[in-house]
């Protein structure tokens, strides 16, 4: 009977792999998954020693760390048992679990999570700049570091998530003369839909703006250079933009996921040593990792108040600008996707 007990003890070690539990009322649990079955789901949560069996009627879904979705609105797509997936008898069709495998069947739903994600962008010339911003001729790459949260608003293939974000702006005058621009501080929400795999978003921001403003105050008796008394202020402002997400993890894995990165250098090593860096390493083994990366092409429209001009009026300027946005979505604690083999120590 010991004999019995030890073993089933040591496969439930040997045999699980990370996961999070959807209940129906929405809320998860994280840990290690142990089975899947037809009638339930055995998971040892993170922080206790030993497993619980959670029945597949309480389960809206389930995802593993190596992006599988076995369990998904309340149906078994996939058994686990002893370190193995097989097809649930839902799935007529004979894929199996490999690169090319083609979840078709299962829906794919929407789990909020962290993110960071970085901006660079670049200010479109004339007619894409307000009147009062003409005489800012020269404009200087935008930079965006935002933070994207769980917290909004998440139905089917919509969501909305409340975001903050801190961008610096720079705009000089080729003929000279004081700038404008400097650090913003803005906080706003990000909604949007999928279509596929395909995820466009809508970026809704307002905050405080640095203006950089000035008056002339006269001319040197030297240089004959028109002299400014410039004041930095924190203006009012607010931001629209949008984006097309563009797979890149899901793209670079389909091209080169079945490469060995580090079968040249090996085949180097061997010529002098009996010795193998991550010999058999592929993309496709860090795949959950991978395609937590997202690349966005983003358009932002940029309006910014000025300080009242001489006769006391309020101003205000905009800009259009374009770029590029890179991020990184953590998992469902709030820590970097990390492979198994480099387990994250937190």
């Amino acid at each position: 009977m010991r004999s019995i007990f030890t073993s089933i003890l040591l496969s439930s070690f040997l045999f699980s792999i990370q996961g999070v539990i959807v209940f129906n009322d929405e809320t998860i649990i994280e840990g290690e998954v142990k089975t899947i079955d037809n009638i339930s789901v055995v998971i040892t949560p993170h922080g206790l020693n030993f497993p619980e069996e959670i029945l597949l009627q309480s389960i809206d879904s389930v995802k593993v760390n190596n992006g599988m979705i076995p369990v998904a609105d309340g149906k078994v797509f996939f058994y686990y048992k002893n370190g193995e997936f097989s097809e649930a008898a839902q799935i007529k069709n004979t894929q199996k679990f490999s690169d090319e495998a083609s979840y078709e069947y299962v829906e794919y739903i929407l789990v909020p999570n962290w993110s960071l994600n970085f901006y660079t962008g670049y200010p479109l010339p004339a007619p894409f700049r307000g009147s009062s911003f003409e005489e800012f001729d020269k404009g200087n790459m935008l930079y965006g570091l935002s933070l994207g949260s769980p917290y909004g608003f998440f139905a089917g293939d919509f969501y909305m998530n409340v975001i903050a974000e801190f961008a610096y702006y720079n705009f000089e005058q080729t003929k000279g003369g004081p700038s404008f621009g400097g650090p913003a501080y803005q906080i706003g929400v990000s909604p949007g839909f999928f279509i596929g795999n395909t995820s466009f978003s809508v970026t809704a921001c307002t905050g405080f703006y640095t203006s950089d403003d000035y008056d002339s105050v006269g001319v040197s008796d030297v240089t004959g250079d028109i002299i400014y008394s410039t004041k930095s202020d924190f203006n009012s402002g607010f931001i629209l933009g949008g984006s097309v997400d563009i797979p890149l993890g899901e793209i670079v894995l389909e091209k080169y996921g079945s490469v060995q990165l580090f079968k040249p250098l090996n085949i180097f090593i061997g010529q002098f040593v009996d010795y193998k860096i991550f010999d058999g390493f592929r993309l496709r083994d860090i795949e959950a990792q991978l395609s937590a990366f997202e690349m966005r092409i983003t358009g932002r429209s940029n309006l910014i108040q000025k300080r009242k001009n001489s006769e006391g009026q309020n101003q205000a300027t905009y800009w259009i600008d374009m770029g590029v946005s890179f991020g990184y979505e953590f998992d469902y604690g709030g820590h970097p996707k990390i492979p198994d083999w480099l387990k994250w120590p937190f």
